[in-house]
């Protein structure tokens, strides 16, 4: 009767032991032991990962949810302390494209210091940049003026053949409608550039400002160091 007893007590421990920690420690946490049962865990098993599961559910296990988990993870230490919390992947993805722009901006900045010695450098490549748009643009217009003109010849042409009875011949036709396309296509590239003027000038002047600001910054610097 004793050794039967005996074996069967055996069997029970054996059974605790090997028990899902998950499931002892639901139990232990359901009973208000939680705390005093991660402390009675080794070092080796001092960290533990609480979160909530997809039925909404808290959670305790001694190793990270599945990587398929969107939501924050706390990490508790044998105290049951959070001592680290582990963003949820939306908040990742927030705090990565902050870090993006972050460095974006001091790649900029370390840019316009090497490039520009001086502030009158960045001015003149400003002008010279601007400058060379505002030429094009200015042959541009001056490729207007001569469509324009071939246009009011050949619509001359065809309006003294109409006073004879006359229709446009087809080379009056065809020449007309390749000074139109000519004029559109033009209009269309004095368009881009002025476009493009606009948006280098508001680049140069966001540049210019933070160049500014980089310069205070540095003899703040130099002032403070001395």
């Amino acid at each position: 009767m004793n050794r039967s007893s005996d074996k069967q007590t055996q069997q029970t421990v054996a059974l605790t032991a090997t028990a899902p920690v998950n499931h002892w420690l639901f139990r232990a946490f359901a009973s208000g032991m939680f705390v005093a049962a991660l402390m009675t865990m080794s070092t080796a098993d001092a960290r533990w990962y609480k979160w909530v599961d997809e039925n909404g559910k808290i959670s305790y296990q001694d190793k990270p949810p599945p990587t398929n988990y969107n939501e924050s993870t706390q990490v508790l230490n044998t105290q049951g302390v959070t001592v680290k919390r582990i963003p949820s992947r939306a908040e990742q993805q927030k705090l990565d494209e902050e870090k993006r722009i972050k460095e974006a901006k001091n790649q900029r900045d370390e840019m316009l210091v090497k490039s520009f010695p001086s502030e009158a450098d960045l001015t003149r490549t400003r002008d010279k940049r601007l400058g060379h748009i505002d030429g094009t643009v200015t042959r541009m217009y001056d490729q207007m003026v001569i469509l324009n003109s071939r246009l009011v010849l050949i619509e001359d042409k065809i309006s003294k053949r109409a006073e004879r009875g006359l229709a446009p011949s087809e080379a009056l036709d065809s020449d007309r409608a390749a000074v139109i396309r000519s004029i559109d296509s033009t209009n269309a590239l004095i368009k881009a550039k002025l476009k493009e003027r606009r948006l280098v000038a508001s680049m140069f002047d966001d540049d210019l400002q933070r160049y500014r600001e980089l310069a205070e910054a540095a003899r703040s610097a130099a002032l403070t160091d001395q």
